[in-house]
């Protein structure tokens, strides 16, 4: 009796923990041909035409190396990989924020590695959308209760800063800034001083392309001039 009882009682738990990992896995819906009708044409030559952010079906441009990047801007072209600074204490707050660069994929698997690297379900997914690299987050050991306690309180902030899906870098060269597309919709976009960061006043915020370029003439581009630093 206490056999059976132990075996209903593991049976529970392997069930429970393999709903809890189901809960954390995401797809996009797929893209109708309506959705791809509905897409703006792109204004502006690319090397590389990618679909757009997060579950978007739109076709944006790809960054290339060495340009900013991150878990909500448009993914880096092909052999390219979005990683954060190596000298970061937060990469993936630093990825969420668009802070990352686009760079030749490298191997991040160290040889010989006995161990095992994991990384949380929301990152995931945003791998699998994206292709941003994010380094994975070691498994703390027993003997570092603090550890496990950091990553969890990481995991929470990152799922926190996910839900607002907006990207506003103030370093990032590109004045369009956009919303990351949901269900297939399209964010709402707006233009920015693509050195100060700060919203200009003249443009749109529009489902699509505020054609930023028109904007620019006449801005203060130099940020050691913004009143307000």
């Amino acid at each position: 009796m206490l056999f059976y009882g132990s075996c209903s009682l593991l049976l529970a738990l392997v069930t429970f923990h393999g709903a809890a990992r189901t809960e954390m896995v995401f797809r996009c819906p797929s893209c109708t041909a309506e959705r791809q009708a509905a897409c703006p044409m792109l204004t502006e030559p690319c090397a590389e035409i990618v679909r757009e952010p997060g579950c978007g079906c739109c076709p944006v441009c790809a960054r290339q190396e060495g340009e900013l990047c991150g878990v909500y801007t448009p993914r880096c072209s092909s052999g390219l990989r979005c990683y954060p600074k190596p000298e970061s204490e937060l990469p993936l707050e630093q990825l969420v924020q668009g802070l990352g660069r686009c760079g030749r994929k490298v191997d991040t698997e160290p040889t010989g590695s006995a161990e095992p690297r994991e990384v949380s379900g929301e990152v995931q997914d945003s791998l699998d959308i994206g292709l941003t690299e994010v380094p994975p987050i070691r498994k703390p050991t027993k003997d570092s209760p603090w550890k496990e306690s950091a990553v969890l309180q990481h995991r929470q902030q990152l799922k926190t800063k996910m839900k607002y899906n907006k990207v506003e870098d103030p370093k990032a060269p590109h004045a369009k800034q956009c919303k990351m597309s949901v269900n297939g919709h399209r964010g709402e976009c707006w233009c920015v001083n693509p050195h100060t960061g700060r919203p200009i006043p003249t443009s749109p915020l529009i489902r699509g392309d505020p054609n930023c370029s028109q904007y620019l003439d006449g801005l203060d581009m130099d940020p050691s001039l913004d009143p307000q630093n």
